[in-house]
């Protein structure tokens, strides 16, 4: 059957057209289809619109051959597109491909892999309903763009493993001309020009990215790029193409699905890690690094652990101090507090932990304690790669609530003093130009509900007052939302930084602790249920919880929350469990660990836990 395009009932029809069965035979409600065509204000007739395009779409169907009728339905409120047995749609079929490249590679059968990847690539070379636009038109686009990008890592790969370098050099190309700011195509574009014998070219790309990073973003590249570069440098020229041949031969991979670091990075990075044991007799870390043909590193209580999120394999474990609790990635380092909570009826320390930040370089496994009497519970990053510590129960004579600390050189920038003065200041995250700090729990003298607003380069402080108890805050890039967990209120409110409009969304958990924005949508952690929320970040929020399968009964809570590696990560300290969320899905995958889960971390090549004793 073939159906012209002018035949749909205008513009609407197309995008019912489209957004049906896009959803792959999904029951779709008729507000979210209504979005969807209208935007979040359609016309107060929509109801009766959809309708209509409905059944002129029906109509459509019809002419062509199908039963529209039983092909499209409708029940309970909403719509169901069934395709016939045997139809074909381009970007499902794509999606499928770039699966079968990515097992194929997996399994070593590259020319199975080449062939399923340039089927992928050839249909997704369009663009998604050219002409149009919207908010699901944009994310769809950005799902066809990714699925594009596997392929042509996968292209790249197999023309590596082939022999093939200059092949190899355009499909990596491709993938930075389409992602810029993805630093994996910029590591798969520096191996194969190393494969080509263009050295010079390798260390050009490198530039390239840090300079688009630090202009753009304000920020450094990942320690794994920073690896592939200092290889270039050290090594002689004639040594790094035949370690790149070394790797080709052993493995026929340079790179793994999903954008992920190449294998031939992380062993490299196992021998400056193993030097560093031997001879660095100052470093307060004790690094384990997985190499091809070794074994998985013990997890340690009180330590980072490092996972690889496709395999779910530990490759790094480092120890640090007493109690860690949040862990976060800046300006190429990783940053752990250490557990801090004051009794509220003795106001006296407990659980305490050595009360410590800790800066760890993954590169090496180095750990060093960041002194200047720190007491620090909130932590965030700003994207000159700036660490933002809320200083919670200062030490006697300090009265510096929020310290800024250079990632490099670990000297204070600035400090802030806050109302309250001793209080815990676990809500702390920088956004739109400015830092957000909230008060969790007051101090020895007790303090409104108050959310203070930071300006970095005018100096100035705002105070905002709140309804509730703010816990977590999360920032959300792409609309200019704070995001406020209230946690006496089991509800979760939406300020937006440029107006000051502030939306209540009520029912949203038991204690809403810790959230996380995620593109399109923000993820909360419920502190007393072992259950995430996610609610939408732009139009009606909608929220649906999502229930983790915790083994114990009684007091199970989410400790923290991270969104990475395509993935949303939780921890359940009582639990003694990592949680997994695909965000396409919503399935649930658990991991167990030997002592308990606090903070968590994730990017696109890795996720960090931090545990403690049990």
């Amino acid at each position: 059957m073939v159906i012209d395009e002018g035949r749909f009932p205008g513009r609407q029809g197309r995008l019912l057209f489209a957004y049906l069965v896009a959803e792959h035979g999904r029951a779709v409600p008729r507000d979210e289809l209504a979005e969807a065509l209208w935007g979040d204000v359609p016309p107060a007739t929509w109801d009766k619109a959809l309708t209509v395009l409905v059944s002129k779409l029906r109509a459509v169907l019809s002419d062509g051959g199908i039963d529209g009728t039983g092909t499209l339905t409708g029940a309970f409120g909403c719509y169901r597109f069934e395709l016939p047995a045997g139809s074909w749609v381009d970007i499902v079929e794509a999606t499928r491909a770039a699966d079968e490249a990515e097992t194929a590679l997996s399994a070593g059968e590259s020319e199975q892999a080449k062939t399923a990847a340039a089927l992928a690539e050839t249909l997704v070379r369009q663009q998604f309903l050219p002409g149009d636009d919207g908010a699901w038109v944009e994310e769809k686009r950005r799902q066809i763009a990714d699925v594009r990008v596997r392929a042509l890592s996968v292209l790249a790969e197999t023309s590596l493993s082939s022999g093939d370098a200059p092949q190899a050099v355009k499909w990596s190309a491709e993938i930075v001309a389409l992602e810029p700011f993805r630093e994996s195509g910029y590591r798969q574009l520096m191996q194969a020009h190393v494969a080509a014998g263009n050295r010079a070219e390798a260390l050009r790309v490198y530039e390239r990215c840090r300079r688009l990073l630090a202009e753009e973003l304000g920020a450094y590249p990942s320690p794994e790029t920073e690896s592939v570069y200092r290889s270039l440098l050290e090594a002689p020229p004639a040594e790094v193409a035949s370690a790149g041949d070394e790797e080709q031969a052993e493995t026929g991979t340079f790179a793994g699905p999903r954008g992920r670091a190449p294998r031939k990075e992380r062993r490299k990075r196992a021998t400056p890690a193993a030097a560093a044991l031997l001879i660095g007799g100052v470093i307060a870390a004790i690094l384990t690094v997985v190499t091809r043909g070794g074994s998985t590193p013990a997890i340690r209580p009180n330590s980072v652990v490092r996972i690889d999120p496709d395999t779910m394999k530990v490759t790094q474990v480092v120890s640090i101090g007493d109690a860690p609790d949040l862990v976060i990635a800046a300006g190429g380092f990783l940053w752990i507090t250490s557990h801090v909570l004051r009794d509220t009826s003795s106001r006296a320390l407990r659980n305490a932990g050595d009360r410590t930040l800790t800066r760890v370089d993954p590169s090496t496994g180095k750990a060093i304690v960041v002194g200047g009497g720190l007491a620090p519970c909130g932590l965030t990053a700003d994207p000159s790669g700036d660490v933002w510590v809320a200083n919670c129960y200062p030490t006697a004579g300090s009265h510096d609530n929020v310290v800024r600390i250079d990632a490099r050189t670990l000297d204070f920038k600035t400090t802030w003093p806050l109302p309250g003065g001793d209080g815990f200041f676990r809500g702390l995250v920088y956004g739109g130009g400015s830092l957000w700090v909230s008060e969790t729990f007051g101090g020895i003298i007790p303090t409104p509900n108050i959310l203070t607003k930071i300006d970095p380069e005018a100096g100035v402080r705002h105070a905002i007052h709140l309804a509730s108890v703010a816990t977590g805050l999360a920032w959300s890039e792409a609309y200019g939302d704070l995001w406020i967990n209230n946690f006496d209120s089991g509800s979760v409110t939406r300020l937006h930084a440029t107006t000051g409009a502030m939306k209540t969304i009520g029912g949203v958990a038991n204690n809403p602790a810790f959230s996380v924005v995620d593109g399109d949508f923000v993820w909360v952690g419920d502190w007393a249920a072992p259950q995430v929320v996610r609610l939408r970040a732009i139009g009606p929020a909608r929220p649906r919880t999502i229930a983790l399968p915790s083994r114990r009964g009684g007091f199970v809570g989410i400790w923290n929350i991270a969104a990475g590696a395509g993935d949303i990560w939780a921890t359940t300290p009582r639990d003694a469990a990592l949680w997994r969320i695909d965000p396409k899905t919503n399935a649930v995958t658990r991991v167990n660990l030997p002592y308990l889960p606090t903070g968590v971390t994730a990017d696109a090549n890795d996720v960090w836990v931090t545990v403690r004793e049990k």
